[in-house]
C-alpha cells in the first residue's frame, strides 16, 4: 500500500516561530505551548492555526477474548458504545467540553448496532489472534478504507485535527501484540493490567500473546495487522493515514489507538510529523510505543481508560496554545520594550 502523505507547511511553521518570537513574554517561557503552537500551523498552514477536532471512536469485539485476558466480559462492548452515544461516557463529555465532534464506528461489534447512530463498516468480530489470524487481508484492506473516508470526510467539514479512539473488550491484548512486533520486545515485558486484571492476569495474558508471535509470521506492517490485530485497530490506522493523506493532524489516544498509528506510520513513514501524542498510559506497552515513534506526550494523568478520553484531554491543551498564540500581543502592540 502507498499512501502520499502532505509534509508540514515549512512557511507556515515559519511565520508562527517569527510570531512567538514577538509574543509580550520571554522566549520560551510558554514551554511546550510554543512548541504545539507551531505544530498547528505546520499541520494546519496556518500561521495562527485554529483547532477545529474531531474524534472517532472505533467499536471492535475480539475472539482473543475467550481466552479470559480482559477483566471484563465482551458484552460491554455494544454497551459502551451506547453509552457514548447517549452522552454519558467519559469521551462524550470530554469531547462535549472541548469542542470537538465525535462520531462512533462498528468496526466489528458483536452484536446489532443498527438503532444506533454510528458508522457501518460490515465488519465482524475478529478470530482468536492466539490460534488464528485475527483479520483476512480484506478485512484489514476495507476497514483502512473506511477509515481513510472518514478522514477524507472530515478534511471536507473543515476539522483540522482528528483524534482516534477505540472501544472493544480485550483489545489491549492485540494491540500489546503488535507493540511486540514493532518493537522486538518481549510480552512479558509490554503485558498490562487493561481493564483490571492481577498479576497472575497479566501473565497469563503474555502467555496469550507469546502464543499469536509464535504462530505469526508476518514480515510487513499490514500483514501484522491482519495477524495480531482486530477491526478497530484496523479502521484507526486508515484514519490515521487519511489524517496525513488529506493534511490534518492527529491525536493519538492510549496503547491501543497508538498501535493502530504505529501501524500507520510503518506504512508510510512520513506521516510521522502529523502525528502528536495525546497522553501517557500507564499500560507498558504504550511508552513503548511512543518512544517507537519519538512522540512526547502532551499529557501525564495516569489515564488508562481509552476511548480517545487522553486524546480529548489533550484537545484542550492544543487549543490554549492555539488561543495564546493567536491572542497574545506583541510587544509593539502592547508597547512593551524589549531592552
Amino acid at each position: 500500500m502507498i499512501v502520499e502523505i502532505q509534509p508540514l507547511h515549512e512557511a507556515a511553521m515559519t511565520a508562527a516561530r517569527d510570531r512567538q518570537a514577538q509574543l509580550v513574554k520571554p522566549p520560551g517561557s510558554l514551554g511546550r505551548l510554543e512548541e504545539l503552537a507551531i505544530w498547528l500551523a505546520g499541520v494546519t498552514g496556518e500561521a495562527k492555526p485554529a483547532v477545529r477536532a474531531r474524534i472517532v471512536v472505533a467499536a471492535a469485539d475480539h475472539g482473543v477474548a475467550a481466552e479470559g485476558v480482559s477483566a471484563y466480559p465482551p458484552e460491554v462492548t455494544a454497551q459502551m458504545l451506547a453509552t457514548f452515544l447517549s452522552g454519558g461516557g467519559a469521551v462524550s463529555t470530554l469531547a462535549n467540553e472541548t469542542g470537538a465532534d465525535l462520531i462512533c464506528v462498528d468496526a466489528g461489534v458483536n452484536a446489532s448496532t443498527t438503532h444506533l447512530d454510528v458508522v457501518h463498516t460490515g465488519l465482524k468480530p475478529s478470530a482468536n489472534l492466539a490460534i488464528e489470524p485475527a483479520l483476512s487481508t480484506d478485512d484489514v484492506r476495507h476497514a483502512i478504507k473506511v477509515g481513510m473516508k472518514l478522514a477524507a470526510t472530515a478534511k471536507t467539514d473543515g476539522i483540522t485535527i482528528l483524534a482516534g479512539g477505540e472501544m472493544g473488550i480485550g483489545n489491549t491484548t492485540p494491540a500489546t501484540a503488535l507493540a511486540c512486533w514493532l518493537t522486538g520486545k518481549d510480552p512479558a515485558e509490554l503485558a498490562g493490567p487493561g481493564t483490571g486484571l492481577d498479576p497472575e492476569g497479566i501473565r497469563h495474558k503474555a502467555q496469550i500473546i507469546a502464543r499469536a508471535l509464535d504462530r505469526d509470521q508476518s514480515e510487513t506492517p499490514l500483514a501484522a495487522l491482519a495477524s495480531l490485530g482486530g477491526g478497530e485497530i484496523a479502521l484507526l490506522t486508515g484514519l490515521a493515514l487519511g489524517a496525513g493523506r488529506y493534511g490534518l493532524g492527529y491525536v493519538c489516544d492510549g496503547v491501543i489507538a497508538t498501535a493502530a498509528a504505529a501501524i500507520a506510520a510503518g506504512v508510510a513513514p512520513d506521516l510521522k510529523p502529523r502525528l502528536v501524542a495525546g497522553h501517557l498510559s500507564p499500560e507498558p506497552a504504550h511508552a513503548r510505543l511512543l518512544a517507537h515513534l519519538d512522540l512526547n506526550p502532551i499529557l501525564d494523568l495516569q489515564m488508562r481508560l481509552g476511548e480517545a478520553s487522553g486524546a480529548a484531554a489533550a484537545l484542550a491543551i492544543l487549543k490554549l496554545a492555539a488561543a495564546a498564540h493567536g491572542g497574545m500581543h506583541t510587544f509593539a502592540q502592547a508597547g512593551v520594550s524589549t531592552g
